[in-house]
């Protein structure tokens, strides 16, 4: 995709932050491994949709883009077989799918919100 990740120390409760004029994804280096690939996906989809963040936090645009950004990262950490196995096993506890899956839970929220869109959409 032609972008560059670096890892870096961001101020306050930042995980990532992607930046469209440089094609750059900077990933806070006091994340966690799970914390790391949920916020890599995140930013990535960012770099994909090609979102600039120009709009106030809150805003309709800004909100659309970071559940597109969640979407497109849950789609790349989380297998469909996978998922239905873990719940088989686990039941839905979001906590502990997203332990066993290796992911945070807001990416099962995504995903889930995600499988629930495409599910009435094949309807």
């Amino acid at each position: 995709m032609g972008v560059t990740v670096v890892e870096r120390f961001l101020p306050g409760h930042q995980w990532g932050r992607y930046i469209h004029s440089k094609r750059r994804i900077v990933l806070n280096t006091r994340l966690q491994s799970r914390q790391k690939a949920h916020t890599f996906g995140h930013e990535l989809g960012h770099a994909h949709y090609g979102h600039e963040h120009d709009d106030k936090p809150g805003s309709i645009v800004a909100i659309r883009q970071e559940r597109k950004a969640d979407e497109f990262a849950a789609k790349l950490l989380i297998d469909s077989y996978d998922y239905e196995v873990t719940e088989r096993m686990y039941g839905p506890h979001v906590p502990t799918l997203a332990v066993q899956l290796g992911v945070t839970a807001p990416m099962i929220y995504a995903w889930q919100s995600l499988q629930r869109r495409n599910a009435h959409r094949s309807r």
